[in-house]
């Protein structure tokens, strides 16, 4: 019979407790009622599908998020929420906006929280994705909250008759007023699952990145958080209008909801939002109707590249990076311009009478090049640009704890650059269980980062390898792949030409 040694046993009797009895003590009393969670094998804890606000239907469709309506009992929140609504087949409802929250914490502990905001396009995607499970972070010491949030039409429709009712006089931007409730919500409970609500990092990817750029610029957002992390910030000409005028690139909000609306109902004179909040969720989806952030002048006080360039953002520590090849999930081979003029003069029609100089950056020399420029020019003006931008405006703030990274990592082809979203499973640490070890490697590593972030302001720490701060006259970066190294003032040329041609086409439009 074989006698384990007394560590030994302590060992495994203080395996066998963590298993056997969670952290936190439920029910959980939180704000609306009671709550239980799930208990996971290595002493997480989850609580799954937790509502943050009302459900956003009926008369509350279109209108900023309400509280969560209060219940009697015990709700088991052992189960994600529906995702809200989209074209693609999820489990899905009006009513969506549930939240999620993995903590190994105790009660008293106050650890440092992490709240996530998918990506999609402001179209798709929800925080019941495997590759967003919070196990991995809750397990490197932070509570880590994922929240869904209104997309499509539903959550960026503005119409002249939406602003007239609205006690701002503004419509749309449902979806960041989401996020405004979410972290309101968080800073009213999270003390109950270990939380820290003094110290909050958003963080987001792609859309998600665009939610945390949006953040960001608003005062409304104002103390709700402390750092951010944005990942291939989604911001563009395509996705940022203003609510009652043409903004240089698209027509103004309000304009475009009601044409939208007119063409799927006819022209309306008679209580047109009781015809709209009476339309089916499916109609709502098929709305000819372009999701776009909406500068308000009251969530929104001025154009965000301005608010940034000014200074006038929510100063906290920053993240903000991108992936090297973020075009090549966007740019098909194949659909390439087939020749030097043909790509010439797409981007001279893309670009107008302002962006004459920015051009030849994103025409190829030769043919062998075109389907590259191609990918060079998606990645840098829908991701690239504004990430960069992020940075530059921590660092035009003041502060030294502002980080860029360039994710270069793509392990099915790893002579290839890294297209949009590959990082993702790397952050949460979630790699399939066939992935390399160097893989499990980085992911570790980038986990360890943006966990000591969340904890400081930095994601230096010992034994890890040391990421400059991001300074105006250097602009270093720290490189992410297998082999980890420093690079600087990466496309500086022709992201400085795109931030001035954007300037430009604002202005001239005011």
């Amino acid at each position: 019979m074989q006698i384990l040694r007394p560590a030994l046993v302590i060992l495994i009797l203080t395996s066998l407790a963590t298993k056997a009895f969670p952290a936190i003590e439920e029910p959980v009393e939180i704000t609306s009622g009671k709550i239980t969670g799930k208990l996971l094998e290595n002493g997480v804890q989850a609580f799954l599908g937790i509502p943050y606000a009302a459900p956003p239907v009926g008369d509350l469709r279109w209108k900023p998020p309400q509280p969560a309506i209060p219940w009697m009992g015990v709700k088991i929140a052992d189960r994600h929420g529906p995702g809200c609504i989209q074209p693609r087949s999820v489990y899905q409802s009006e009513d969506c906006l549930f939240l999620n929250i993995w903590t190994k914490a105790d009660v008293s502990e106050k650890l440092p929280v992490m709240v996530w905001i998918h990506g999609g396009g402001w179209v798709f995607g929800a925080n019941s994705q495997d590759v967003y499970d919070g196990a991995a972070f809750a397990d490197n010491g932070v509570v880590l909250v994922s929240v869904n949030y209104r997309m499509n039409s539903f959550g960026w429709m503005a119409h002249p008759a939406l602003s007239e009712e609205s006690e701002n006089g503004v419509s749309g931007n449902y979806g960041i007023l989401d996020h405004i409730a979410a972290l309101e919500w968080v800073q009213d409970n999270i003390e109950q699952f270990g939380g820290d609500k003094s110290n909050i990092t958003i963080f987001g990817e792609s859309a998600g990145g665009g939610s945390i750029y949006a953040l960001l610029a608003t005062p409304k957002a104002k103390g709700l958080f402390h750092k951010a992390i944005s990942e291939s910030t989604w911001i563009n000409p395509n996705n940022v209008t203003n609510l009652k005028n043409p903004n240089g690139f698209q027509d103004s909000a309000e304009a475009l909801g009601a044409k939208a609306i007119v063409e799927k109902l006819g022209n309306q004179s008679v209580d047109i939002l009781s015809e709209m909040r009476s339309m089916s969720a499916k109609d709502v989806l098929e709305l000819d109707h372009n999701v776009a952030l909406i500068v308000d002048d009251w969530l929104f006080q001025g154009d965000p590249i301005e608010t940034f360039n000014n200074g006038r953002h929510n100063n906290v520590p920053i993240i903000s990076g991108y992936n090297d090849g973020e075009g090549l999930m966007f740019v098909r081979q194949g659909s390439e311009p087939s020749s030097l003029d043909e790509q010439r003069n797409l981007r001279n029609q893309q670009l107008g009478e302002f962006g004459n100089e920015l051009v030849r950056y994103y025409v190829a020399n030769s043919d062998d090049e075109i389907y590259k420029k191609e990918v060079d020019y998606s990645s840098d003006s829908i991701f690239i640009r504004a990430s960069r931008e992020l940075g530059i405006a921590g660092s035009r703030a003041g502060q030294q704890d502002t980080y860029v990274y360039v994710f270069t990592r793509n392990a099915s082809n790893p002579n290839e650059r890294a297209s949009h979203f590959m990082e993702v499973p790397y952050v949460f640490n979630n790699l399939p269980s066939n992935a390399s070890r160097n893989d499990k490697e980085l992911a570790q590593l980038m986990n360890d980062y943006w966990v000591q972030f969340a904890r400081t302001g930095s994601p230096n720490l010992q034994g890890l390898p040391a990421w400059p701060s991001y300074e105006l006259e250097g602009q270093r970066h720290q490189v992410l792949d297998i082999e980890v190294s420093q690079g600087a003032r990466d496309r500086k040329e022709q992201l400085d030409l795109m931030n001035s041609y954007l300037r430009k086409r604002y202005n001239d439009n005011k």
